[in-house]
């Protein structure tokens, strides 16, 4: 069957694409139509009688210029589409989205289809969690932390300097179980976390894997408080508006991802997106920088940074996760956009629920690209 002939507004925007440089077809804008990659063109009336007409939607241009450059074989619709869109341009929003929910979709464990998930009672489910995630881990990492973060504690604890200082010490109990955490053990909660939600996701239960990324002899006060809640329901899994709403997911993770991802607003997905790149950035910034400052031996600034990182835990735990993903990619990038945005809408949710929780402290806590995805003001400007 003969091809239709391209419309007049498929003319016009080929030719503009072209005096761009870019090199395109109508049958590539056809393929990134049927791909939901390319809005379709609108349809005007001419009115009286006229008839209508038909013109590129604002934005139609600069994306076909993006996507003749970027597309080609092999590469999957949807990497296009959240690529470009963090790039600027105009994918339709329900491609977007579909792409971003495939990336969580995408995460099976080993043995999950083979196990029927339990309906229903909390224990059952928690039972098939760990089963599922100890055959998942079964070849877990030798190690918790990459070479490159153990290196740089052991310089700095060669240089005299300690992890325990006196004004963090005094916020830090101690340790309520002296059982090492290995590896597997790490990556075996953590799935299993994945999978059933806060009913394994006590605070007590999250200490002993936040001491195991510290160096040794350090302190944490976020891994005492997590050990020993002062209070009836600051312990994390406890916290909740008695309504419904709770500040961990109940149930798979995944299924609190997926809504977070419908639930965000296209000016919070696209922040995520370049959240993504600059947590990298800072990550590989921040060892370069203690780095430096252990080989000339002058120790200021980046080396007590990078002791905070350890005291806070969060800062820390990303550093790992930049250092563990050695070939980043753009699904990689995808995946930790999908996570900084759940870490966003946590924030949001602990506001609900406290009220009256210290937030001024969150610039100090939160490294400087999850800002913006925490609600954490900007800085005044000077008069």
């Amino acid at each position: 069957m003969p091809r239709k002939t391209s419309s007049p507004a498929d003319e016009d925007l080929l030719a503009a694409a072209r005096a761009q440089g870019a090199v395109v077809s109508a049958t590539q804008l056809e393929r990134w139509r049927s791909a939901v990659l390319l809005p379709r063109n609108v349809t005007r009336s001419l009115g009286r009688g006229r008839g209508s007409t038909s013109i590129a939607p604002d934005g139609a241009l600069e994306l076909v210029v993006w996507l003749a450059e970027h597309a080609r074989p092999g590469r999957r619709p949807h990497d296009l589409a959240v690529h470009a869109f963090g790039d600027g341009f105009a994918v339709p929003e329900t491609t977007v989205r579909a792409a971003w929910r495939a990336a969580v979709q995408r995460v099976v464990l080993p043995g999950e289809r083979d196990a029927p998930r339990p309906a229903g009672d909390a224990d059952d489910r928690a039972d098939w969690a760990w089963s599922v995630a100890e055959r998942a881990t079964a070849d877990a990492a030798s190690v918790v932390l990459p070479r490159r973060m153990r290196r740089i504690d052991k310089r700095i604890t060669a240089a005299g300097v300690s992890w325990a200082p006196p004004d963090l010490a005094q916020f830090d109990r101690g340790p309520a179980s002296t059982e090492p955490v290995t590896a597997k053990d790490f990556a075996t909660f953590a799935v299993a976390g994945v999978l059933a939600g806060v009913s394994e996701l006590s605070g007590p239960a999250m200490a002993p894997h936040v001491r195991a990324l510290l160096p040794a002899g350090a302190v944490s006060p976020i891994a005492s408080w997590l050990e020993y809640p002062e209070e009836p329901g600051t312990d994390p899994a406890e916290i909740n508006d008695g309504a419904g709403t709770s500040l961990l997911p109940a149930g798979d993770v995944r299924e609190d991802l997926l809504r977070t991802i419908d639930a965000a607003t296209p000016e919070q997905l696209r922040a995520a997106w370049r959240a993504a790149a600059d947590m990298r950035e800072w990550a590989l910034a921040q060892c370069a920088a203690v780095e430096a400052e252990l080989d000339s031996g002058d120790l200021g600034d980046a080396t007590v940074a990078w002791m905070m990182s350890s005291a806070l835990g969060l800062p820390r735990l990303l550093i790992r996760d930049v250092l563990r993903d050695r070939r980043p990619s753009l699904s990689t990038r995808v995946s930790t956009a999908v996570m900084l945005l759940s870490l966003g809408a946590g924030m949001d949710r602990l506001r609900e629920l406290v009220p009256d929780g210290q937030f001024e402290l969150l610039p100090q806590i939160l490294p400087p690209f999850l800002h913006g995805l925490a609600g954490v003001p900007l800085p005044a400007s000077p008069a």
